[in-house]
């Protein structure tokens, strides 16, 4: 395929505002593609905006959204190419022009501009493009590597240094970023006094250290000066949009970078971290050939320090005296217990047997994660070992949904996956129990995963979406996103409201042929149940991740 005995290619400015149909007559025209690689972008809504960042392995991915065959697929990403190259073409055209009306006036080197593709990197030239298109581009091409620094450890009791406490981490908290930069700094104060800390953090927004530009803090060395040319890593604080930072934040951390590499011409590759003191962005701007660079960057991680383990001190063993017998789940049974020498009740968890030990480890370091917010609708961790909990209060199931039960579980929801990014995966009734208090609680937390993690699944299989629900069937890989537990609570309620006999309880943590046909029933149940506007209505709200809109729409139940 080539486009080079064609009428010349649109700016990218113009491709970029085509609607779709627009878009479909462009490829018909340019590339003579099969009418049926057309639909497949017709039926995904393709726009010029989101076309010009497709890729090579989106479109040939299976599954996936296109699913193409890998030759139509490589003739749009050359396309895509070859429009990007005329805009650096129109770029350096328009800058050439420029110095030479101002020859007499312009002392720079006119910065000619070209993309390269590298398998899944791109490289790019400083000072192009806006930061929310730089921003674009790093995360549609750049490799996506692990946590790529040495985590420190500590036994430390006092939270400074922590990141337990940041004045954001509430959803009605309204901080300003001054405030939340405040706080950042005070934490990494407080690491200082940690013997093993290689690199020290300074507070730098008001001091142009890089040049003219003014990053909101750096890292540089222990024991060395404050000076540009000591700065291994740099940073700024921002507030985020829901779950994720905007691409002109991600843009203008990345440029930071490229600014310390320029200023560092022996310096091969430095860090930009983007923060907003729950979550954290480290991305690795690397040097290549002349002031080009690649990026790598990492899924967001919980800043919060996480750990469970007790220190080694016999004073804090504390006996626990059973009551009696609650319930019993599919992994533990739960007792009314009291603690040693006081009259306070708590609720003592244990695990049916060995195989279930890893659930309790994760239910462990989630409560203590969640601990930071002191919520009144989740269970409080107080002791803890290999196969038992302890925790408070002592609730008792819920007979019924109230409205204020639900704003209050969309609520915890939002702030669990926005600021923590976990997905509970067993969101059902007999996972939300009341206190004395008349609050909901949302229990069970074992089988939570972060959100993009690799993992078996594990579930309410009656509730999960249909997505899920075929992906188990295909044995496909599993995308584990916040919009599961939105689903699955719409679900809960209708099968609450309606009670239907052909659906029931079914153990969910085996491949098997069964399991794979249940799926297949379940599948094939919500295909017909729960298909009035309302409830569409409601299912498209938790698809979108519009938590307001689902409890506004929900309320019109009550």
């Amino acid at each position: 395929m080539s486009t080079s005995a064609c009428t010349p290619l649109p700016p990218i400015d113009a491709v970029e505002e085509f609607k779709t149909e627009n878009l479909i007559d462009f490829l018909r025209e340019k590339l003579q593609l099969e009418e049926k690689y057309l639909t497949i972008l017709r039926d995904q809504e393709i726009e010029g905006s989101s076309f010009i960042f497709l890729t090579l392995e989106l479109l040939i991915k299976k599954p996936g959204p296109f699913e193409l065959l890998y030759g139509p697929a490589q003739d749009i990403v050359t396309l895509i190419n070859e429009l990007w190259g005329e805009e650096q073409e129109s770029l350096k055209r328009h800058f050439e022009k420029v110095v030479m009306e101002k020859i007499e006036e312009i002392r720079r080197e006119v910065k000619k501009v070209r993309y390269w593709y590298f398998e899944e990197r791109w490289l790019s030239l400083l000072g192009i493009g806006t930061e929310t298109k730089k921003g674009q581009r790093v995360m549609t091409f750049g490799a996506v590597i692990d946590f790529p620094l040495i985590l420190t450890q500590t036994r430390r009791q006092n939270p400074p240094g922590k990141f337990q406490k940041p004045p954001n981490i509430s959803p009605d908290a309204k901080p300003s970023e001054n405030e939340i930069q405040e706080y950042f700094i005070d934490e990494c104060k407080a690491l200082r006094a940690l013997s093993d800390i290689k690199l020290y953090v300074e507070d730098t927004p008001s001091i142009p250290l890089l040049d003219t530009q003014k990053p909101d803090f750096i890292f540089i060395r222990k024991g060395r000066p404050l000076d540009p040319l000591n700065v291994v890593a740099v940073g700024i604080i921002r507030k985020r949009t829901g779950n994720n930072f905007k691409n002109a934040d991600i843009g203008h951390a990345v440029a930071f970078g490229e600014k310390v590499l320029q200023l560092q011409p022996q310096r091969q590759y430095v860090y930009a971290v983007l923060t907003d003191c729950i979550i954290i962005r480290i991305f690795i701007i690397t040097r290549v050939g002349n002031n080009y660079f690649s990026y790598r960057y990492m899924a967001s991680e919980s800043l919060t320090y996480n750990t469970s383990d007790p220190p080694n001190d016999r004073s804090t063993i504390t006996t626990v005296k059973l009551v009696q017998s609650i319930s019993a789940g599919r992994t533990s049974i739960v007792y009314e217990g009291i603690l040693e020498n006081s009259e306070r009740t708590v609720v003592v968890k244990k695990a049916k047997n060995a195989s279930y030990l890893p659930c309790f480890t994760n239910e462990k370091n989630v409560l203590t994660r969640l601990s930071v917010l002191n919520s009144s609708h989740l269970l409080k961790l107080l002791l803890s070992n290999d196969d038992t909990l302890v925790m408070t209060p002592l609730c008792s199931k819920v007979k019924n949904l109230q409205i204020n039960d639900i704003e209050n579980i969309i609520k915890t929801l939002k702030t669990v996956h926005s600021n923590f990014q976990l997905v509970h995966m067993d969101l059902r009734k007999d996972n939300l129990l009341r206190d004395d208090d008349d609050n909901i609680l949302i229990i069970d937390w074992g089988y939570s995963k972060t959100q993009g993690e690799d993992a078996p699944f594990v579930g309410a299989l009656e509730y999960m979406p249909d997505n899920i629900l075929q992906s188990l069937i295909n044995e496909d890989q599993i995308n584990y996103e916040p919009t599961i537990d939105l689903i699955c609570l719409v679900r809960s309620l209708y099968l609450m409201l309606h009670q239907p006999l052909s659906i029931g309880r079914f153990s969910f943590n085996s491949a098997t042929d069964n399991f794979k046909k249940r799926a297949l029933d379940l599948l094939n149940f919500w295909a017909v149940n729960g298909n009035s506007e309302w409830w569409n209505k409601i299912s498209s709200d938790a698809e979108k991740l519009k938590y307001d809109d689902l409890f506004e729409n929900i309320k019109k139940l009550f």
